[in-house]
């Protein structure tokens, strides 16, 4: 008997003593001030990420989607957050985050009994601290080194953050799947909110999800989700973070989700202001940099809304603003996920920079007349829309009904090279490969963007002053006292004002009643479409407006396959259409007439008959007289110039005063 207890005494004393070596053992390998194992050491650039952000602000001086880090995320700052949004983490993930120093030895020993008992390992303990160690610094590798070291760190990481730094750092690595990385990003994508301004139903999905990003997707297991939701919603009931009004408010809230898709604009910003700054992507989220741009909210919600209406358009559809006096990109708009400014066909959306403004800049007027019937031109045969034709038209009426074979004609009489080179002081890239009459068409080697499009027609808007558009009007670090880089305007003449003027005309009366005639109940608007395709389908439509104060380029593009027939030119007036409904580009102010131009008499009569532009003379009859907008640089003559007119003088005056 004595034996026996002497045996067991025995037992007890190597268990305890195994025991003890073995806690002992276990407490100096997570020592933080020893590294038995030779794990990594905590390293603050691996966490914070304060030194990769920038902020976006728009053209009210208001940050624009919170603050952005690398790889396309949005940074949640723990300050800006509600309560329960930070305590439904909490609820699911470590409801004893706020005692424990890194390690929850009551959730560690719960697991290993809950897991002995069940015989898997289906639950773990790992607290948030040690989540944000594991998802920053180490592996997934499921070994028992990368587990003690990972206790290590966490330790490590609570002896010199704050818990509200490490709730930080952890909500903006947390995973969300389909490529969402962070909390800010996350509640942008899902729900186009700042995580500053989640409900508590939305909260309770986000920390629903990094549980499984597959199990409890929003787009593939919806059912799944709201089982979790409502688990985390009782967690949070139970310790006390929620009441049962709030609990039962939250079960019943309706929550939409939106399809992952990247803003176009903030991608373009980020391009931009590399380039300027001649710096990668990764350099330029250091020195907490805050890029300014001329970004409008209230252009952009009508045209999100306009784009998310646009039906049937299988395909990309991009909405591009700018603003004429400072060439800056107030809005872009895509349905699309991923940067998009592809070179394309300008179709006829070119015909004004490569035929009209030359032939405006070589002396012809806007009545000048050309025969809109079938030719050859040196073995190349175009064809107007429909195979419709109208003989003996005017170049305004050319313009506005889009006659192929006038741009041709044009194009072919002044000369490619100078129509080319008109073309390009308008910022229209012209291969030489390019230099042919299919060019007046909109037939290019590699196109134009959108961009290079819409900038080409804010120069006419512009009087015919040319300068380059921009996402970025300037760039500061937090460091720095002065601007780290500020827009210049590169001014330049494109053409002349009387030219821009003119071309402006004519394209209002495009826009009232030609091929863009659905913008014809705005008053003052100018416009031109275009339409690139054949028998089978389209490829490219375009409607490109202007106002005094913005240009409004919309194009639909086929992806992997064509657009329908009944997609086309003028099926972009409807998004343009509702910018204009909803006020928000300004068609109530009239486009400025220089003094390059004025309203003269001409005969009316030698326009039907001869197809001439001549002044009126002083006694031609009214019922023969047709007043029209000309240029002062190149006046038509008098028919009957060996008439000497007493009255000259006094008559050219008046109308110059006009």
């Amino acid at each position: 008997m004595k034996k026996a207890v002497k045996i067991s005494v025995i037992i007890v004393a190597v268990t305890a003593a195994l025991f003890a070596i073995t806690v002992g053992a276990f407490f100096l390998l997570i020592e933080p001030n020893v590294n038995v194992l030779n794990s990594p050491d905590l390293d603050a650039e691996l966490l914070t990420s304060y030194e990769r952000t920038v902020k976006i602000m728009d053209v009210n001086g208001d940050v624009l989607d919170d603050a952005l880090y690398g790889n396309d995320k949005v940074y949640a700052r723990i300050d800006d957050l509600k309560d329960y949004t930070v305590n439904a983490f909490i609820a699911i993930e470590d409801k004893r985050f706020y005692s424990h120093s890194g390690i929850d030895y009551k959730r560690i020993a719960s697991a290993m009994w809950s897991n002995v008992v069940s015989g898997s390992f289906r639950e773990g303990a790992s607290t948030i601290t040690q989540q944000l160690i594991k998802n920053t610094h180490l592996s997934n590798e499921k070994t028992i080194k990368r587990k003690l070291n990972e206790m290590r760190l966490a330790r490590a990481l609570e002896r010199q953050y704050s818990k509200r730094q490490i709730l930080e750092n952890y909500f903006n690595i947390l995973y969300f799947g389909s490529g969402i990385h962070g909390l800010g990003t996350a509640s942008r994508v899902m729900f186009d909110r700042s995580a500053s301004d989640l409900t508590l139903a939305q909260s309770a999905v986000l920390a629903s999800i990094i549980n499984n990003p597959t199990k409890y997707s929003p787009y593939q297991n919806v059912e799944n989700l709201n089982k979790r939701k409502e688990l985390v919603l009782r967690q949070m009931l139970d310790q006390g973070y929620i009441d049962e009004n709030e609990y039962r408010n939250a079960l019943t809230e309706e929550i939409e989700f939106r399809k992952n898709k990247k803003n176009q604009f903030i991608d373009g910003v980020i391009k931009n202001a590399c380039k300027v700054l001649n710096i990668s992507e990764k350099e330029l989220f250091g020195n907490n940099r805050t890029l300014y741009t001329d970004y409008d909210p209230k252009i952009v919600r009508s045209a999100q809304k306009a784009v998310s209406e646009a039906d049937g358009i299988n395909g990309f559809v991009r909405v591009l603003v700018l603003d004429n006096l400072t060439g800056g990109i107030v809005c872009d708009e895509t349905n699309k996920s991923g940067y998009i400014d592809l070179r394309r066909s300008p179709a006829s959306a070119i015909k004004p920079f490569i035929a009209y403004a030359p032939a405006l800049e070589n002396g012809m007027t806007a009545l000048s007349q050309i025969d809109d019937a079938p030719m050859e031109f040196d073995g190349y045969a175009p064809k107007n829309y429909k195979n419709i034709y109208r003989g003996y038209i005017s170049l305004k009426d050319c313009l506005k009904y889009s006659s192929n074979i006038a741009a041709v004609k044009l194009v072919h009489d002044i000369g490619i090279d100078k129509c080319a080179e008109t073309a390009a002081a308008f910022g229209l890239p012209f291969e030489n490969d390019d230099k042919n009459l299919a060019a007046a068409l909109g037939g290019m080697s590699k196109g134009v963007t959108l961009t290079e499009l819409a900038n080409a027609y804010r120069t006419l808007a512009n009087g015919g002053t040319y300068s380059d558009t921009y996402y970025l009007r300037a760039v500061r670090a937090s460091s720095a006292n002065t601007a780290e880089y500020s827009v210049v305007n590169n001014n330049k003449s494109a053409v002349n004002d009387d030219t821009a003027y003119l071309l402006t005309d004519m394209l209002s009366e495009c826009a009232h009643s030609g091929t863009a005639k659905r913008l014809g109940k705005y008053r003052y608007i100018a416009a031109k479409t275009g339409t690139n395709g054949d028998k089978h389908g389209n490829k490219d439509c375009y409607c490109i407006a202007y106002t005094p104060k913005y240009t409004v380029a919309v194009w639909f593009g086929a992806d992997e396959q064509l657009l329908d027939n009944g997609v086309t030119g003028a099926s972009c007036c409807k998004i343009i259409c509702k910018l204009c409904d909803d006020g928000v580009i300004g068609t109530d102010e009239s486009f400025k007439m220089p003094d390059s131009v004025a309203y003269y008499d001409i005969d009316g009569e030698e326009l039907n008959t001869s197809h001439e532009v001549y002044l009126a003379d002083p006694l031609l009859p009214q019922r023969y007289r047709k007043r029209v907008l000309l240029s002062k640089r190149f006046l038509p003559v008098r028919k009957n110039i060996d008439i000497i007119d007493y009255f000259d003088k006094f008559i050219w005056g008046y109308y110059d005063n006009e």
